[in-house]
């Protein structure tokens, strides 16, 4: 029998570009829709990609998780060669992909141990988890200890980011649409985390310049850090995430810092105009 496989989505993305390439990692895609347009996301994919998606919905296209049948197949392929599979995925909060794992999994039940683990995250950081899940199948950890290692980093992991567009609040519940048409007539920069799951508005401010003093705040707040990383929406970098970016540097010298942008599922959350950082502090902190 093989090592154990290791499954995610395609709402993770990775620090590396050649991740995918140097780790048999199996990606379940998700689905961009918009009416009947649709894009099959990867964890590649730039938002450029899905910006006719963008133009042509209010206030965004509806992010499809991997169906349950989708799962079933991925699993039944990778059961041919392996008795054990750990599968990631996406906050349960924020997509179905999880349920649709763990229903798909229960297919399997007596044939292949296939364990399924809600991430409480997104995009990078979601990416991480797959990262030392897919380092230590390499070392030919057991699952049990892969499923140890990933459930030990996710309270460590953090990740905060602002938007200019409140409408995305509005999507995500968490204010009503009066609110979001008087906060953006205003110019009000709602300020984000992802907490336990879930995406929850931490506080507003008046000016980007103020967001960006915000998220530098927030690293400052930890004292030792494993893994850094600014996810903005376009590529080159500008000026100003070139200077958040040395910031970050400052702070926390010697630490690892990413600099990537974020996919078009998490767009469909946040806006293709956002800018966050994701924090992973060191496990000594964290215990």
């Amino acid at each position: 029998m093989a090592r154990v496989r290791i499954v995610t989505d395609s709402a993770a993305r990775f620090s590396t570009p050649d991740f995918l390439h140097r780790h048999p990692i199996t990606v379940a895609p998700m689905t961009l829709r918009c009416g009947a347009m649709t894009l099959t996301d990867d964890p590649y994919a730039e938002l450029a990609a899905a910006q006719s998606l963008f133009d042509a919905c209010e206030p965004a296209p509806i992010a499809e998780p991997p169906t349950v049948d989708a799962f079933t197949e991925v699993y039944t392929q990778l059961q041919k060669d392996a008795s054990h599979i750990v599968s990631i995925h996406t906050s349960s909060l924020m997509t179905g992909t999880y349920e649709n794992a763990r229903q798909a999994s229960l297919n399997f039940l007596g044939r292949c141990n296939i364990q399924v683990i809600d991430s409480q995250a997104v995009s990078l950081g979601l990416g991480l988890l797959v990262r030392a899940a897919a380092e230590a199948a390499a070392r030919d950890a057991s699952a049990d200890d892969i499923v140890r290692i990933v459930r030990g980093m996710i309270p460590r992991l953090y990740t905060v980011f602002f938007l200019e567009d409140m409408a995305y609040l509005e999507r995500n519940r968490l204010v009503s649409r009066s609110q979001a048409i008087l906060g953006n007539m205003l110019g009000v920069i709602p300020f984000l985390t992802i907490e336990d799951g879930r995406i929850v508005a931490m506080e507003k401010v008046r000016s980007r310049t103020r967001a960006l003093e915000k998220l530098l705040e927030f690293v400052t707040e930890f004292s030792t850090v494993e893994h850094l990383a600014l996810l903005h929406s376009q590529s080159p970098l500008n000026e100003e995430t070139r200077q958040v970016v040395e910031r970050l540097q400052s702070l926390h010298p010697g630490t690892p810092v990413s600099v990537l942008t974020y996919g078009p599922s998490l767009a469909t959350f946040v806006g293709p105009n956002a800018l966050g950082i994701v924090v992973l502090e060191t496990e000594e902190e964290g215990l």
